[in-house]
């Protein structure tokens, strides 16, 4: 049951903090970029368009092929568009 707890926690932490994302932005246009892009991505990897990419489906995108684990920030072998988009933000942020 604290597996299920912890996980549930992860998802409602993530869902904050794409909500959040303009804090890690400067900019609606920096937001609106990191949206965009990761529409991309899920339009080019998402092969089998189920709102999530695996880490097979990924390993067709160099980038995220690597940091795979990193963004699968609850590490359920899957990355949303909510972990992209954080991830991404958090990147921006940080080479700031």
């Amino acid at each position: 049951m604290n597996k299920l707890f912890s996980a549930a926690l992860v998802a409602a932490s993530l869902a904050a903090a794409t909500v959040a994302t303009p804090a890690f932005a400067d900019d609606g246009d920096a937001t609106a970029k990191i949206t965009k892009h990761v529409d991309d991505v899920f339009a080019r990897l998402d092969t089998d368009k189920d709102g999530k990419i695996s880490k097979a489906e990924a390993s067709k995108g160099p980038r995220l092929s690597k940091n795979f684990d990193t963004v699968d920030a609850d590490h359920d072998g899957f990355v949303t568009k909510a972990e992209l988009s954080t991830a991404m933000a958090q990147h921006a942020h940080a080479r700031k």
